[in-house]
């Protein structure tokens, strides 16, 4: 392939406007091959356009739905004007009320009602002639301790009986090295 037609290509591509510089699924032609001119396209191109789209599409039910109610559906133009029927109804109900129920004056807060503490009496303490004191309810017992070991040394350390054993194993080996050696040389 020649390096020319796809420079001339990607030129035209880059040098399209925004929106028109690539093609989309289902069209037959490619937008960024036709020049497009700066200005808007004018209303009865657009409604002409508009008309040839919807010719290949007659087959579509929501298209026939659009071309037979309009572009929104019914209902919501319905509810447009319910919405707008029931501002001008809430309006008018509160600008009626407000005459209704207004004082005259400007408004002010209820007053708070005078609630004074009631006086703290406090327990009477008991008299020596009331009579004996109510028993005291017994107390649980005091949980067990741990038991404890019998002797209360250190256990002995293992390391240090290793070590014991290792040390005489190595003066066994040197001994017997040594008489190795005096026993080779009397004989």
């Amino acid at each position: 392939m020649s390096p020319g037609p796809a420079t001339a290509e990607l030129r035209a591509v880059l040098g399209a406007p925004r929106g028109r510089r690539f093609s989309r699924p289902g069209t037959s032609t490619r937008p960024m091959a036709t020049p497009c001119s700066e200005s808007e396209p004018s209303d009865s191109a657009f409604k002409a356009r508009e008309q040839r789209i919807l010719a290949h599409m007659v087959g579509n039910p929501r298209v026939a739905h659009r071309q037979a109610h309009g572009v929104l559906p019914h209902w919501m133009h319905l509810q447009a004007t319910r919405i707008v029927e029931r501002e001008r109804q809430a309006h008018a109900d509160s600008a009626h009320s407000e005459h209704l129920e207004r004082p005259e004056g400007p408004w002010k807060p209820s007053p708070t009602p005078d609630h004074r503490p009631l006086p703290m009496v406090p327990r009477p303490r008991p008299a020596p002639d009331d009579g004996p004191p109510p028993p005291r309810p017994p107390r649980p017992p005091l949980p067990r301790r741990p038991r404890r070991p019998r002797s209360h040394r250190k256990p002995r350390r293992l390391r240090s009986r290793v070590a014991w054993h290792l040390f005489g194993h190595t003066l066994a080996t040197a001994a017997g090295a040594l008489a190795h050696h005096v026993a080779v040389g009397l004989f």
